[in-house]
């Protein structure tokens, strides 16, 4: 790998939740959702800043190695389970969710274990043939999405009212505002799960300069991905959407008989879920390596794992999306908080003996 694949492996991570799951934020946030994005992205590129700026300087990428330098080998290690449990939670949820999507949106008669199924065996094939294939999949997969998004966003372009998005901040800054902008820092968050991926970059000279500009590519599609959704249902519409985007799309006509905007956003979330899924998967299987841990037929043990797990988180729609809002709030302990408190103890701890 190089420093620019990250591009690809950061946006598979940090895209699909908020745009699968609008509702659960604009919930909270309402029509001023789209500025706690924006105050989320300013915390989301300071913590990739940082993270990445002790890696540089201590010249160690390795999270776990980090981690047990940090705490000791039993404090570093408790949290680098955290880690991994929170990766594999993730892993349940991309199958789950994408199964759960393509379920109500599309294949209503068809259970959703079918589709987790598919997912999960898929996935093993690509992650068995190494990081080249999870590279070029990947690559491939978030090149069609960002291609179906600008289309979209020109498609349905008629059908917004600015109206929704005002007034700005009439009632303040509020407890649920402050929430939903934590929610979108977990959701962000997830970028976190890149960093198994640094021990394979060949070239680290320029890692910082290409994941600011993936992390700012993401940023600017999600905050015009937010605003898109309010203003076209309002937010107290949009709240009674399961998913607004797939729903967005079936108003769009062009010169009267073009009518298939949902096949767009099924490329962008069914793909989008299943490429976090493999990016994800890998990740776990990177850090088992770096780890030293030998596994026979890991691979498959996770594979089990989510076809149990994601079918339990999937199997009623509104349990999952109760699912949802706890998994949030792990991530942001476990990929953002722990992870900066952890760095920043070992930056401190490596700094003298460096001077």
């Amino acid at each position: 790998m190089n420093s620019k694949h990250l591009f690809f492996i950061i946006c598979s991570l940090a895209i699909v939740t908020l745009k699968t799951f609008p509702s659960s934020f604009i919930k909270l946030g309402g029509r001023d959702t789209w500025i706690a994005m924006i105050i989320a992205s300013v915390c989301i590129l300071v913590y990739l800043w940082l993270i990445l700026t002790i890696n540089k300087r201590t010249k160690n990428y390795n999270l776990l190695d980090i981690y047990a330098k940090s705490l000791g080998k039993w404090g570093g290690g408790f949290f680098s389970c955290l880690f991994l449990l929170t990766i594999l939670l993730t892993i349940f949820e991309s199958a789950g969710a994408e199964a759960s999507v393509i379920h109500s949106g599309f294949q209503l008669f068809t259970p959703v274990w079918v589709f987790i199924m598919v997912t999960a065996f898929a996935t093993v094939y690509v992650v068995k043939k190494g990081i080249a294939s999870v590279t070029i999949t990947t690559i491939v997969v978030i090149f069609f999405i960002s291609l179906s998004g600008m289309l979209l966003a020109f498609l349905t372009h008629k059908y917004k009212d600015m109206k929704y998005i005002y007034p700005i901040m009439e009632h303040g800054v509020t407890p649920d505002f402050l929430l939903a902008t934590l929610k979108i820092l977990g959701a962000l968050s997830c970028i976190t799960i890149m960093i198994p991926y640094l021990d394979s970059v060949r070239d680290k000279s320029k890692l910082i300069r290409h994941s600011t500009i993936a992390l700012l590519f993401i940023i600017q599609m999600q905050i015009f991905s937010i605003i898109s959704v309010i203003t076209t249902f309002g937010p107290d519409r949009a709240v009674n959407l399961l998913f607004p985007k797939l729903t967005q799309t079936q108003i769009i006509s062009a010169f009267g008989f073009l009518e298939a905007g949902e096949l767009f956003v099924m490329l962008q979330v069914v793909a989008g879920w299943f490429i976090r899924y493999i990016v994800c998967f890998f990740a776990l299987m990177e850090l088992i390596r770096l780890s030293g841990l030998k596994i026979r037929f890991k691979e498959h043990y996770v594979c089990v794992l989510t076809i149990i797990f994601s079918y339990l988180f999937s199997r009623d729609l509104f349990d999952m999306f109760k699912l949802l809002d706890y998994l949030l709030y792990i991530q942001l302990a476990n990929f953002l908080v722990i992870p900066l408190v952890l760095y920043s103890i070992y930056y401190f701890k490596k700094t003298p003996v460096q001077g």
